[in-house]
């Protein structure tokens, strides 16, 4: 498809800047990127509402055309033969030889061709038609169609290395263009006047200072690998005046570089420059790529209010059958866990039953081991204990053996001054035959349990650390805070 009238608007569209011209005014905006390429939604935001204002579209009019020049980068090229015929059977077999070329497809993207010159025919065939076809997905566009529909203008997109290449003067059958930007450049070659390879170059005027020699020579060899002739003409802004001349000598003999003359004014660039010559003359045409258009293209700026009213009618509904719903679907799990409960409560009365008879003996048991702790704190090395009885009335009856008589005072001493008995009787005491012991039998009586809560009897901290340290003790031995005894014949240790 070719471009026919002159429209208005012109645009240049780059990495990081929008470029736009109409008559006699020219503004530039920058843009801001997401990490897939994407316009952000406050950049598409700032672009309508300054656009609106430069397009100046009336509602009542038509809409305005705006012929847009788009980067390399995502843009394929094919050059396809097809057989010629009637324009619906040649669109029918173009749509097909793209779907078979591109690996998506044809609904998908933003694609335009352009004829090379005349059908042939050879040795009797069917004469075939030459096209240069140019795609590249719809999402590159989308952003910048979405954001001109909502302006007012229908854009048509077309590549800006066709558009800067209408100003090169006598250009020779093969050769390449370069337009270098700020930090990447564009690199498009040309063979018998047809774009054979565009690419990108991650190089830019940032690049260009009197050391950078090195990266200037990658630039000419990323030149010279291109599949053209000798000629490289250049275009873009803030390149140095011995620039020419360093990248001439860089590629080496035979080349020659030549410098397109394009204003510097704020807008303004080769590819605008390019659009507008094409559009006044239409010699040759460019290769235009229209987008499908979808039915969500202006929601940007034109939002349905009433799918929006429908949307929020929708949330309220929503909002207020929730709680409903949520009773209705967890019904079941409730009930569940409310059986649970009356189950667990219906065993509560037993086990506060339980309860109480075990505090119950608890606070009523006889201290039988506060009285047998009381024994062995008063006990001294060497006493050994025959008998013991006690009863619940607290009457305590003790059979053993002491050293000797001094042994069995302190043992009496030591039980009465504990607090925990009130009488303390030796009823019999009689020496061995070896007269190495003191046979004795002694009688107490422990205090009321109302007396005894006020003592506090039992192990302290330090003592019962040494009882956790002694993992292992020797036969025979006592846990500390016990008397040791002998085992008894017969019993001991093997």
């Amino acid at each position: 498809m070719t471009l026919m009238n002159q429209p208005g608007i012109y645009f240049d569209i780059g990495e990081n800047s929008l470029r736009a011209s109409r008559e006699n005014e020219a503004v530039e905006l920058p843009l801001e990127r997401l990490p897939d390429g994407r316009l952000t939604a406050q950049c598409k935001e700032r672009l309508i509402v300054a656009l609106k204002q430069f397009v100046r579209a009336k509602t009542w009019q038509p809409r305005s055309r705006a012929l847009c020049a788009i980067g390399a980068r995502g843009v394929s090229m094919r050059r396809l033969s097809i057989p010629a015929g009637a324009k619906e059977e040649f669109q029918r077999l173009l749509l097909l030889q793209i779907e078979s070329e591109f690996p998506i497809p044809p609904d998908e993207m933003a694609w335009g061709c352009r004829n090379l010159g005349e059908p042939k025919r050879a040795n009797g065939a069917i004469a075939k038609q030459e096209v240069l076809v140019a795609a590249v997905k719809k999402d590159v566009v989308a952003d910048y169609q979405e954001i001109l529909n909502a302006c007012g203008a229908n854009p048509i997109f077309t590549l800006a290395g066709l558009a800067r290449s209408l100003l090169c003067a006598h250009p020779p059958e093969s050769y390449a263009m370069l337009d270098v930007g700020n930090r990447q450049s564009e690199l498009m070659s040309f063979e018998k006047g047809v774009p054979a390879v565009s690419r990108t170059v991650f190089w830019g005027s940032d690049s260009i200072s009197g050391s950078a020699d090195a990266k200037l020579d990658a630039l000419a060899q990323t030149i010279k690998a291109c599949p053209t002739g000798t000629k490289l003409f250049l275009s873009g802004n803030k390149l140095p005046e011995d620039f020419t001349f360093r990248l001439a000598g860089l590629l080496g003999n035979g080349w020659q570089c030549e410098r397109l003359d394009v204003a510097g004014d704020r807008g303004t660039s080769a590819a605008i420059l390019g659009l507008k010559k094409s559009a006044e003359y239409n010699d040759p045409p460019l290769l235009a790529m229209r987008v499908k258009q979808t039915n969500g293209a202006t929601a940007l700026a034109e939002p349905d209010i009433k799918k929006w009213l429908a949307r929020a009618a929708l949330l309220i509904v929503a909002l207020l059958l929730l709680p409903y719903v949520e009773a209705f679907l967890l019904k079941p799990h409730l009930a569940k866990k409310v059986s649970v409960f009356k189950a667990d409560a219906a065993r509560l009365g037993v086990i506060d039953r339980e309860l109480d008879f075990l505090q119950y003996l608890k606070q009523n048991q006889p201290p039988y081991l506060d009285a047998l702790f009381v024994f062995s704190k008063a006990a001294q090395p060497g006493t050994r204990f025959d008998a013991l009885s006690m009863n619940g009335h607290g009457e305590v009856s003790l059979r053993g053996a002491f050293r000797d008589g001094q042994q069995v005072g302190d043992f009496r001493s030591k039980l009465i001054d504990s607090g925990f008995f009130t009488n303390v009787t030796v009823e019999e005491q009689s020496p061995t035959p070896d007269h190495q012991k003191v046979n004795v039998r002694m009688s107490a009586q422990w205090k009321p349990a109302a007396d005894l809560q006020s003592l506090a009897i039992g192990p302290t901290a330090e003592e019962i650390e040494k009882a956790k340290d002694g993992k292992e003790l020797p036969a025979g031995a006592a846990p500390p805070g016990f008397p040791s005894a002998p085992l008894p014949p017969g019993k001991e240790s093997r």
